[in-house]
């Protein structure tokens, strides 16, 4: 009897289909395509340490560098729409511990280097956004969701950073989260590379 009562929670734990960027069940495709960079650890660690630099510099100075962020992941999301792009995770991830030390190290960025960071990590949250099981509108829903999830994913870190300009303390709060996404990072990287290592 103890066998038979096991047999539920055994396939219960049995592996399905493992992809990449699975959607949730019961959400239309616009919708998952929202949540997507919220899910993907690599995406989110990502718009948060970028979202955090841009926000520590002067406000003056966000506005084209969104703009070129926004662009770029545009481009990315036109281009893994039509040529099915996936980015190695380990690229979003390293891109992330850098940016991250950038923030916890307080230095101003060069306006051009600002510029270029956003316009590469915009340009590979879009290619590394495709999501698997869709085709035809359903896709086309999933990719503008998103590129909405994207963008709003990184507005919040950066009003966040913006709003703890004034006073040091506050400064060196935003500093230490950057730590934190940038050791998150390394640790999810060094995970991806953990079986490789073990084998």
């Amino acid at each position: 009897m103890r066998q038979v009562g096991a047999l539920p929670w055994l396939l219960a734990a049995a592996p399905g289909s493992a992809l990449a960027h699975s959607p949730f069940q019961g959400l239309s495709s616009f919708l998952n395509g929202i949540l997507h960079p919220l899910m993907v650890p690599a995406h989110l660690l990502l718009l948060l340490a970028l979202g955090l630099l841009i926000g520590k510099h002067d406000p003056a100075r966000h506005q084209p560098v969104v703009l070129a962020f926004l662009l770029a992941s545009i481009a990315g999301l036109l281009i893994t729409h039509s040529a099915d792009v996936l980015l190695l995770p380990a690229v979003l991830l390293a891109s992330t511990v850098v940016i991250g030390l950038l923030v916890v190290a307080n230095v101003p960025v060069h306006p051009r280097l600002l510029l270029l960071a956003a316009l590469a990590c915009g340009l590979m949250l879009g290619l590394d956004s495709n999501p698997e099981v869709y085709t035809g509108k359903a896709l086309s829903g999933a990719l503008f969701g998103s590129g909405i999830g994207i963008y709003l994913l990184l507005i919040y870190p950066m009003g966040l950073a913006d709003s703890m300009r004034n006073r040091a303390w506050q400064r060196i709060g935003v500093r230490v989260l950057g730590s934190w996404i940038s050791a998150s990072a390394l640790l999810v990287l060094t995970l991806q590379f953990a079986p490789a290592l073990n084998s």
